[in-house]
C-alpha cells in the first residue's frame, strides 16, 4: 500500500512547516512505515493565501491518486506527525480491513510543549450517531487516515474559509466505514493559526461548525450521554447542542448542577413526590428519580417541541413508572386560561414563555385543580415571568403539604415573592442562585428546623 501526506502551507506557516512538521515526518519514516510500503509527503504552498486550504488539499488528493496513492493523512504544517504514526495505523487496519477512514485521540502540545490528551474526549467511536453526540472540538480532528478515493470524492469545499474540516468530517461518517481508536497519530500545536486573506480565528471555526452540527443533528437520532453515579449512563436526547439545558448534556452533566445539589440538603421526604412546573425537556426530572429516588413525578410542560423531547427523555432513562402526565401538554397558573407559548431565543428553550390569549392553543389549570389530593413534597417552579401567579394558584396544596419551594423569580416579582408570598404562605428563603435577569430561591416552612 501507499500512503500519501497532505499538508497545506498558508501565510504564515513556513517556519511551522521547515521547522517542526517536516522534520517530524521525516522521524516518522525513519521509525518506520508500518503497512506502507511508499509514504510521500505531498506539501501544497498557498504562501499568500491566494488558494485556500481547501482547495490545495483537493489538489492534493488529485495528484495522490494519479501517483497510486491507497491512503492519505492531512497533517497541518503547524502540527508535528507522532514517530510511531504508521505503526498504529496499521494495528488498527490489521484488525478491522473494511474501515475507510481512521482517527486517533486528539493530542495538543500544553504552554509548556508538554502533549497532553483532550480532557472529555472520547476513546473510541465507531457510529455516526456517537461522533455527532460529542462535541465537534472533542470527536475527532484533521489528522487522520483516509482512503484516498474516498477522500478524494468527497473533497473539501472550497468555498468556505473555516469549517470545512467538521463539514467533511460529517460526509464521511454519514457514507462510508469510519472509526476513532485509542491510538495518538499526531500532535495539534494550537494558537498557530495562519494569517492572510482567508484566515479564521478559532470562533469563527467554533460559530461555522456549531451551525453545521445542528443541521446534522436534524436527520438522526443522537444521545447525550453521561454518568451521574445512580448506575448506568443518563441519556439525553441531543437536538441542537447550542440550547443551554442541551449543551450541559452535552458537556458531560445536568444543567443547573448546583442548583441541584442545593437542593439534595433540602428534601426530607424519602422517595418524594416532586412537581415540575416548567419541566422543559427532562433535565430535572431525570435528576429527580436518579438522585432523589422520587416515587411520582408530575410534569407540567405546555411547549410541544419541549413535550416531544420530555417523552424521549423519559423514556431512554427507564422512568414511565414514576411519572404521572396530567399535567404533560398543560400550563400551570392561578386558574383556567388559554396561552399561547412564545419562544424568543431558538437556543433557549427553556425560556419559552406564555402569553395570554383568548383563543390560544396552550390550556393552563391551577396546581390546587391539577394535583387534587395527590401530595407533593417539592414543588419546582419555572414559568418565565408566571411564578407568582402558579403559587396563587397552588394555595391548598402548599398549605396542606407544606413542600419545600424551588422557584425561578424574575427581578420584577423578587420583592412579591420573597416579602409578600413567603410571609404570607409561612415559608422562609433558606438558599438562592443569582443570574442575569432572575433567581432561584429556595423556601421551606417556617416551622422547620
Amino acid at each position: 500500500m501507499r500512503c500519501a501526506i497532505i499538508t497545506p502551507v498558508g501565510p504564515g506557516h513556513a517556519d511551522s512547516l521547515t521547522g517542526i512538521c517536516v522534520p517530524s515526518v521525516q522521524r516518522a519514516l525513519n521509525y518506520g512505515t508500518g503497512p506502507f510500503a511508499e509514504v510521500r509527503h505531498l506539501v501544497m504552498d498557498d504562501g499568500e493565501g491566494r488558494h485556500g486550504r481547501s482547495a490545495r488539499r483537493n489538489d492534493a488528493l488529485r495528484q495522490a491518486l494519479a501517483d497510486g496513492a491507497d491512503w492519505v493523512f492531512f497533517l497541518d504544517a503547524d502540527d508535528l506527525l507522532t514517530p510511531n504514526a504508521f505503526e498504529a495505523f496499521g494495528r488498527v487496519i490489521a484488525a478491522e480491513p473494511d474501515l475507510d477512514a481512521v482517527w486517533g485521540l486528539i493530542c495538543t502540545l500544553d504552554p509548556e510543549g508538554e502533549p497532553q490528551l483532550r480532557e472529555g474526549q472520547p476513546p473510541q467511536l465507531d457510529r455516526r450517531e456517537d461522533f455527532l453526540a460529542h462535541s465537534p472540538d472533542r470527536a475527532v480532528q484533521i489528522g487522520g487516515f483516509v482512503r484516498a478515493s474516498v477522500a478524494a470524492a468527497i473533497g473539501f469545499d472550497a468555498a468556505l474559509d473555516t469549517g470545512e474540516d467538521y463539514l467533511f468530517y460529517t460526509r464521511l461518517w454519514r457514507d462510508h466505514r469510519c472509526a476513532k481508536r485509542p491510538e495518538i497519530f499526531f500532535v495539534n500545536r494550537r494558537g498557530a493559526h495562519s494569517i492572510g486573506p482567508r484566515a479564521a480565528s478559532g470562533a469563527d471555526w467554533a460559530s461555522a461548525v456549531m451551525a453545521r452540527w445542528r443541521a446534522e443533528l436534524q436527520g438522526a437520532e443522537v444521545w447525550a450521554q453521561f454518568d451521574d453515579g445512580a448506575g448506568d449512563p443518563v441519556r439525553m436526547r441531543l437536538t441542537n447542542p447550542a440550547d443551554l439545558i442541551q449543551n450541559a448534556h452535552v458537556q458531560g452533566g445536568y444543567f443547573e448542577a448546583a442548583s441541584l445539589e442545593k437542593l439534595r440538603a433540602l428534601v426530607r421526604a424519602p422517595r418524594p413526590h416532586v412537581v415540575e412546573v416548567g419541566a422543559n425537556i427532562g433535565n430535572h426530572v431525570v435528576w429527580y428519580a436518579r438522585q432523589l429516588d422520587a416515587a411520582r413525578i408530575y410534569p407540567v410542560e405546555p411547549n410541544p417541541e419541549a413535550l416531544a423531547l420530555l417523552d424521549a427523555n423519559i423514556a431512554a432513562n427507564g422512568l414511565s413508572d414514576r411519572i404521572d402526565r396530567r399535567g404533560m401538554g398543560l400550563g400551570a397558573g392561578a386558574g383556567t386560561g388559554r396561552f399561547d407559548a412564545r419562544t424568543d431565543d431558538a437556543d433557549n428553550l427553556g425560556a419559552t414563555r406564555l402569553v395570554a390569549q383568548a383563543d390560544g392553543a396552550i390550556e393552563t389549570r391551577s396546581l390546587d385543580d391539577l394535583m387534587g389530593a395527590d401530595r407533593a413534597d417539592l414543588i419546582k417552579i419555572d414559568a418565565e415571568g408566571m411564578e407568582l401567579e402558579v403559587l396563587d394558584g397552588a394555595r391548598a396544596l402548599i398549605a396542606r403539604d407544606r413542600p419545600v419551594i424551588w422557584v425561578e423569580v424574575l427581578k420584577s416579582n423578587v420583592m412579591g415573592f420573597v416579602q409578600d408570598w413567603c410571609r404570607a404562605a409561612g415559608y422562609r428563603v433558606v438558599d438562592s442562585t443569582g443570574y442575569v435577569n432572575t433567581t432561584d430561591y429556595f423556601a421551606v416552612p417556617k416551622e422547620w428546623r
